[in-house]
C-alpha cells in the first residue's frame, strides 16, 4: 500500500520529522564548525530522499554534547533559528503532555519502568538542549500564547514549515566540499518501547478524532443542503482510506505490543483507571459495558468495535448469522438521540449495526466470488467483506463503522434521502439518454456510430440493475433467508454508498455526454454563432446555458483564444474549432486548393471536475484500487481549477472559480502546513464545487443547439442558397456547418478549404445573414429556452444552483 502524501502525514510522523529536524540542525551545525563524533551510527534502514546520500542516526545522549559545542562557539557565535526554537519548545510540550496525561496510569511493570526511564531521559535531553542553547535563542520572536493543550501544540506543529539545512554550510572553507547529492542525512534515534507506542497511539487517536469531526461536518452540511451527497460520501470514503493508511504506517510500532486493537484496549483501560473505575464495572447485570465511560469509549470507537467483534463471534458459531428481529428492541430514527442515556445510545447503535451487518453479510455473499461484484463499493463494505472472510475485526473497520453510525446520528429519519437523491439522479440520466437517442433517431452521423447507442444503453441497464432493482431483496429468497429485508434497505440506510453510486452515475454520464457533443459538434458551432451575433453583451441577450458551459470549459476551449469580433476573425476561429489547421488559414497558403486538417482534429469540450476525476479509476473503471494514491489529494493543489481561501487556522472560508484568468496562470495558496483533517475538509469543499461541472446537462444543451441550427437553416434558407447553391448542406448531420456559412457570408473569405463550399460567382459580402441569425438566437432566448438548464433542470432535478454576477 502506498504511503501517505507528503502533506497527509500523520501527527506522529510530523513529530518524527520534527525531531529529525532538531537532530539534523544540531549535527549539521556542529559538524560545520568542526565537531566530530565517533558515536554517530550510519544506517540504511531509513529511506533516503535521494539515492547515494548517507544516512546517520544521531544518538540521543550526544545531543547535549553538540548543543554545548554550538553554544560555546564565539567567532562567530551561532544563533538558533526562530522556527527551530519554537519547534524545540513545542516538542518538549508535546512529550510532556503525554507524560502528564497517560504515563502515570499505565500498568506498573518492569518493561513499563524501563520505558519510562527511556522517555524521561529523552525528555530531559530535550529540556537540557533548550537550556544550553537558551543564550543563543532569538531574543525577539512573534508574540503568541504558549500552547497548553495537545490540540494547541499540534496546531503550532502544523504551521512550522522547516526546510532542510542549506547547502551553504557544505561550502564553508573548513569543510571538505560535498555535493548536495552526497550531503549526509541525520535522523533522531528512535525507541520502540511501550511508552513510544502509547505516545504514537495517542497522536493517532487525535488524528482519527479530527478526521471523524470533519466527516460529521460534511454530513451536517449535506443535511442542510450545503454539500452534495457525492462530496460528503467521497470525503467519508477518503477518511476511511486515510485512517487505514495511518494505522498501517504504525503497524511496526504497535506489533510488539499486541497490535492496534490491543493498544486500543490498553488505552481505554488506562482512561478508566484515570476516572477511578474499570472497564468491567457494570451498573446492571448484563450491561454490555461500563456506561459511565461511554463517552470515552465512543471517542475510541469502542462501541462499534464491540458490536463488530460480537458479530464475528456469531459467525464462528454458525454459517449464516441471522438475528431475530426485535430481540434487543427496535431502532427508531424519529427519536431524539440527544435525550437518550448512555445505555440507550449504545443499545440504539447495537440494534442498528447488528441489523445492518446481517444485510451487509448477505450482500457480500451474493456479490462474492460466484456473484457479480458491483462497480461501486464503499470502504465500509470492503472492510466488512474482509471481516466476513477472516471473522476478525480491526481498528480501521471500527472507525468506518463509527462513521456509519455518526451519519445516522446526524441524519436520523432523513437518512433515506440519500437513496432519494441517488434515484432522482439516475432516473434523470436514464430519461435524458432515452430522449437523446429518440431525438437523433434517423440521423446518420459518421462520428457517432449506432454501436455507441448500444454502449450508452448498457450504461442505463447497469443503473437499473444496481440502483433500481432491489438485488438484496431478490436474492433473499434464493439464499433462503429467515429475515426478508425491507425494500432497498441497504441503500436506504447507507447514504454513504448512495453518494458513491451517484458519483458513478453522474461521472459516467458526464463522460459520455462530452464524447457525444464533441462527435456531433452542435455545441461548439453554436458557441461561435452566439459570439458572432454579440450574445451575452447585455442581460436580455444572455444565453445563460451557453454562458455557463463557456465559463466552466474556459472560453478559449471554444474560441481558440480571445473572443473575436470582426467577421473574418469569427470565421477563422470557427474553422480552427472544426478542425482546420492554422497553416491552412495563413496568408501564404490561402490560394492553395483543398484543406490542411489539424493533426489534433476538431476542437472539443473536455471532461471537467479535476479532483472528482482522481476517483474515476476506482469507482467507474473497475480498477480494483482500494486505497487513495499518494498524488490524488495533491491534485487539489496542482490541477483544481477552483480556488480557495483559508482562515488562519486552515479552515475553508470560500471556494470559487474565476473564469477570467487561465488556471495555469494563477498562484494557488500553499496548503503544505495543513493537518490531514483540514485538507480533508478542503477536499470536501472542492468536490462540492466541482459537482456543477459534471452535473451540467450537455445532452439537453446539444438538443437545444440542434433545434437552433434547424431554425437557423430555415430562417436563412433563401439567402444561403442564393450565396452557396441549393446543395450547400446535403444532409442533416452537416447542420453545425450552417454556422460557418452564416459567418462566411459577412467575411471577405471566399472559401475555407473543404470545410465550406465557395460562394457563387458575383455574390457580394453582406451582413444580412448574420443579422437574421441574431434574430433567431434572440427569439430562442426570449422564449426562455436559453436558460432552461440552469434555471429549471439543474436546481429542480439535481439540486444544483448557479448564481450570476453582473458588472
Amino acid at each position: 500500500m502506498p504511503g501517505l502524501p507528503k502533506n497527509l502525514v500523520s501527527t506522529y510522523q510530523t513529530y518524527k520529522n520534527h525531531t529529525d529536524t532538531i537532530a539534523e540542525w544540531l549535527a549539521s551545525t556542529a559538524r560545520k564548525h568542526g565537531f566530530t563524533s565517533p558515536k554517530a551510527k550510519k544506517t540504511n534502514k531509513t529511506p533516503n530522499p535521494s539515492q547515494g546520500r548517507p544516512t546517520y542516526t544521531v544518538a540521543t545522549k550526544e545531543w547535549t554534547e553538540m548543543a554545548e559545542f554550538i553554544a560555546n562557539l564565539s567567532d562567530p557565535p551561532v544563533n538558533v533559528p526562530s522556527k527551530l526554537a519554537t519547534l524545540l519548545e513545542t516538542t518538549i510540550s508535546l512529550r510532556q503532555s503525554f507524560s502528564n496525561n497517560l504515563s502515570d496510569i499505565l500498568e506498573d511493570t518492569s518493561s513499563k519502568r524501563d520505558s519510562d526511564a527511556s522517555h524521561d531521559f529523552f525528555l530531559s535531553v530535550l529540556k537540557k538542549v533548550h537550556d544550553i542553547l537558551k543564550p543563543r535563542l532569538p531574543k525577539e520572536r512573534p508574540s503568541s500564547k504558549k500552547p497548553s493543550t495537545v490540540e494547541e501544540i499540534i496546531n503550532v506543529f502544523e504551521h512550522l514549515e522547516l526546510e532542510e539545512p542549506s547547502a551553504e554550510f557544505e561550502q564553508a572553507p573548513d569543510i571538505p566540499a560535498v555535493s548536495p547529492v552526497n550531503r549526509p542525512i541525520y535522523r533522531a534515534e528512535r525507541q520502540n518501547d511501550i511508552q513510544e507506542a502509547c505516545f504514537a497511539f495517542s497522536l493517532l487517536l487525535h488524528d482519527l478524532t479530527s478526521i471523524r469531526r470533519e466527516v460529521s461536518r460534511a454530513w451536517e452540511g449535506y443535511k442542510q443542503g450545503v454539500y452534495d451527497l457525492v462530496a460528503a460520501s467521497i470525503s467519508t470514503n477518503t477518511a476511511t482510506d486515510l485512517a487505514r493508511s495511518m494505522v498501517d504506517d504504525l503497524k511496526g510500532t504497535f506489533a510488539k505490543h499486541g497490535g492496534a486493537s490491543r493498544m486500543l484496549d490498553v488505552y481505554y483501560m488506562a482512561m478508566c483507571m484515570e476516572a477511578g473505575t474499570t472497564a468491567n464495572d457494570r451498573v446492571r447485570t448484563g450491561d454490555d459495558m461500563n456506561f459511565a465511560m461511554y463517552d470515552a469509549a465512543d471517542a475510541l470507537f469502542l462501541p462499534a468495535a464491540q458490536t463488530l467483534t460480537a458479530f464475528c463471534n456469531v459467525m464462528k458459531v454458525g454459517p449464516d448469522p441471522q438475528m431475530k428481529r426485535g430481540i434487543y428492541g427496535h431502532y427508531d430514527p424519529q427519536s431524539k438521540r440527544k435525550s437518550k442515556s448512555n445505555r440507550e445510545k449504545f443499545t440504539e447503535d447495537k440494534i442498528l449495526l447488528l441489523e445492518m451487518l446481517e444485510e451487509f453479510y448477505f450482500f457480500c455473499r451474493f456479490t462474492g466470488p460466484t456473484g457479480s461484484r458491483p462497480p461501486v463499493e464503499d470502504e465500509f463494505t470492503c472492510g466488512l467483506r474482509e471481516m466476513f472472510k477472516t471473522k476478525e475485526s480491526n481498528l480501521p473497520l471500527a472507525f468506518a463503522a463509527t462513521l456509519f453510525l455518526d451519519i445516522h446520528h446526524i441524519l436520523r429519519e432523513e437518512v433515506d434521502n440519500g437513496f432519494k437523491r441517488l434515484t432522482e439522479a439516475t432516473h434523470f440520466i436514464q430519461g435524458d439518454i432515452k430522449e437523446e437517442i429518440s431525438f437523433h433517431d434517423g440521423i446518420e452521423m459518421e462520428t457517432w456510430p449506432t454501436d455507441n447507442d448500444r454502449f450508452v444503453l448498457h450504461f442505463t441497464e447497469t443503473l437499473d440493475f444496481w440502483c433500481h432493482n432491489d438485488q438484496q431483496r431478490i436474492c433473499s429468497v434464493k439464499l433462503k433467508r429467515v429475515n426478508i429485508p425491507a425494500p432497498f434497505i441497504l441503500h436506504r440506510r447507507h447514504p454513504w454508498l448512495c453518494g458513491l453510486w451517484k458519483y458513478y452515475a453522474q461521472m459516467r454520464f458526464h463522460e459520455l455526454s462530452i464524447v457525444f457533443v464533441n462527435a456531433w459538434g452542435s455545441v461548439m458551432s453554436c458557441a461561435h454563432l452566439y459570439n458572432a451575433v454579440g450574445g451575452g453583451t447585455h442581460r436580455d441577450s444572455m444565453w445563460r446555458d451557453m454562458d455557463v458551459v463557456i465559463g466552466l470549459q474556459n472560453s478559449k476551449t471554444f474560441l481558440v483564444g480571445e473572443a473575436p469580433t470582426a467577421a473574418d476573425d469569427c470565421l477563422k476561429r470557427f474553422a480552427l474549432a472544426m478542425g482546420a489547421s492554422a497553416a491552412n488559414l495563413a496568408k501564404s497558403t490561402r490560394k492553395k486548393k483543398g484543406l490542411t486538417l489539424s493533426k489534433r482534429g476538431p476542437k472539443g469540450l473536455k471532461e471537467l471536475g479535476d479532483v472528482l476525476q482522481t476517483f474515476k479509476e476506482r469507482f467507474c473503471n473497475g480498477s480494483g484500487q482500494t486505497n487513495i494514491a499518494p498524488d490524488d489529494v495533491h491534485k487539489i493543489l496542482e490541477k483544481a481549477s477552483w480556488e480557495h481561501e483559508l482562515d488562519e487556522d486552515g479552515h475553508v472560508l470560500e471556494v470559487y472559480k474565476d473564469t477570467d484568468e487561465p488556471t495555469e496562470m494563477k498562484k494557488k495558496p500553499s496548503t503544505s502546513h495543513l493537518h490531514v483533517s483540514k485538507l480533508l475538509s478542503l477536499l470536501c469543499d472542492v468536490l462540492n464545487a466541482e459537482m456543477v461541472e459534471i452535473a451540467f446537462d450537455y445532452l439537453r444543451l446539444h438538443r437545444m443547439c440542434w433545434r437552433l441550427l434547424r431554425a437557423l437553416k430555415d430562417a436563412c434558407r433563401d439567402k444561403l442558397i442564393s450565396m452557396y447553391g441549393p446543395d450547400y448542406i446535403e444532409k442533416e448531420s452537416q447542420l453545425p456547418f450552417v454556422v460557418g456559412y452564416v459567418l462566411m457570408s459577412a467575411s471577405s473569405e471566399q472559401q475555407v478549404g473543404d470545410i465550406l463550399k465557395a460562394r457563387l460567382p458575383g455574390v457580394q459580402v453582406t451582413d444580412a445573414v448574420v443579422a437574421a441569425a441574431k434574430t433567431v438566437v434572440k427569439t430562442m432566448i426570449d422564449q426562455g429556452a436559453g436558460a432552461l438548464i440552469v434555471e429549471k433542470i439543474l436546481p429542480t432535478a439535481l439540486g444544483v444552483q448557479i448564481d450570476f454576477e453582473f458588472e
